[in-house]
């Protein structure tokens, strides 16, 4: 999905080349809470690139059936930045944090599926804190704009499967793609051509467990070892 700018939402991503093939070291931002946009605006004033992924949130107006539209940051309090010079930004006044990122191929892979759900329309949006999901097999997707992407299904329905896609340091998002377009892991690997696989699953798993619903596989929550373990 294309956000536009303005002057209250700074563009998501301040760059033309594509995330994989952009030069630089990706550092993360721990900001102050509400200050992910700000922030942007001052990186693109400093002439930082940056990448701040954004989704549609939609809520229910008080005086009826109509709903209002918000630009909202899917991953509150960082903002993944290209510096040589990172540490200089704790002096500033809206950065609490800096945070490397280990596995700079696997980030840039990650913050890339990412990129590509936003501009592909594909529906994706925060895990809220409230929400609890079990331990599940991994799945890849293996078909459409996120073809190569590895997560795990927590939900079918109407055709239409939910997936958590991990990305190093910042956590969890949530996209809805065609059950069609999934298979589980050990299936996946088996079919030709899916030249877009990210090799490291090993920070996906602890363990697994399946449970059958309606004739469908639903998968629940993987967890994710502290950034940096590869």
């Amino acid at each position: 999905m294309l956000f536009v700018s303005n002057k209250n939402t700074p563009p998501s991503i301040s760059f033309n080349s594509s995330i994989l093939e952009k030069k630089g070291t990706w550092w993360i931002a721990k900001v102050k809470s509400r200050h992910e946009k700000a922030f942007a605006f001052d990186l693109i004033e400093l002439g930082v690139d940056y990448y701040l992924p954004y989704y549609l949130k939609k809520t229910k107006r008080k005086d009826g059936g109509t709903f209002r539209e918000s630009i909202m940051v899917l991953f509150p309090l960082y903002v993944p930045f290209i510096c040589e010079d990172p540490y200089t930004f704790l002096t500033h006044k809206r950065v609490t944090k800096i945070l490397p990122v280990q596995s700079q191929q696997r980030f840039k892979k990650e913050l890339n599926y990412i990129f590509r759900a936003n501009e592909s329309n594909i529906p994706i949006e925060p895990i809220l804190g409230t929400e609890s999901f079990k331990r599940g097999e991994p799945v890849e997707i293996i078909a459409g704009h996120l073809r190569g992407a590895v997560g795990t299904v927590v939900n079918i329905k109407n055709e239409k499967s939910t997936i958590l896609l991990s990305t190093d340091a910042l956590g969890c998002a949530k996209v809805t793609v065609d059950t069609e377009m999934v298979r589980p892991r050990k299936l996946a690997a088996g079919i030709a051509s899916l030249d877009a696989r990210v090799s490291d699953e090993s920070f996906l798993m602890k363990s697994i467990a399946v449970q059958r619903i309606n004739k469908h596989s639903i998968f629940t929550k993987f967890t994710i070892s502290p950034p940096g373990n590869n």
